[in-house]
Formats: structure tokens, C-alpha cells, sequence
């Protein structure tokens, strides 16, 4: 699935953007009965919900302002969001259309 722009966010298969983040594949989980996505790197665990804009980090919740969503049978999440759950930033460049992750 390629990325997408929607409500002002930039979406990604969740793999695509774990994988940017440094996280091994066997550190993400997914849990298709609750539709939930677990990724853990180091002493951070990160969950997100389909459908649910409640982001959990080591179980605090932060409250987003997309949700993550399944797109052509992947899971998409919001990448800036994810990335400041694991102490990265990902900035937009709109001339490339591009998305860098730090």
C-alpha cells in the first residue's frame, strides 16, 4: 500500500514505518480479534487500535487526532505520531512530497 495524505496526516503501513524506527518485525505484534498493533523497541512498548484515536505508551494514553485505519488490507498509521512515540520526529517536505524520519 503507498502512503497517503488524509485529514493533514501522512499514512503508512504500520511495517513500513516500525522498520524506519529501527523495529525488528518479531517486535511487531498485531491482534486481529481487537484489531490492535503492538511495537516495542527497547523499554517502549506502543500500542494503537483501529478506529481509535487513543495512542498507549508503556500504557499512558495519548489522545491523537487521526486514527490509525486498515487500507487495502494494511494496517496504516499516522507516522509523525508513531515516531514521537519512539523519540523520533518525521518531518514533510511538500516541493518532494517526501517524509524524513529522525
Amino acid at each position: 500500500v503507498a502512503p497517503y495524505i488524509k485529514d493533514s496526516r501522512t499514512f503508512m503501513p504500520i511495517r513500513y514505518v516500525a522498520n524506519a524506527l529501527g523495529i525488528a518485525d518479531s517486535n511487531i505484534l498485531w491482534d486481529g480479534v481487537n484489531q490492535t498493533v503492538t511495537l516495542m523497541k527497547g523499554d517502549k512498548v506502543v500500542q494503537v487500535k483501529i478506529g481509535s484515536n487513543v495512542l498507549l505508551v508503556n500504557g499512558a494514553a495519548i489522545t491523537m487526532d487521526v486514527a490509525p485505519e486498515i487500507s487495502n488490507g494494511r494496517t496504516c498509521l499516522p507516522i509523525a505520531l508513531i515516531a514521537n512515540a519512539f523519540g523520533a520526529t518525521a518531518s514533510w517536505d511538500a516541493a518532494t512530497q517526501t517524509v524524513t524520519i529522525k
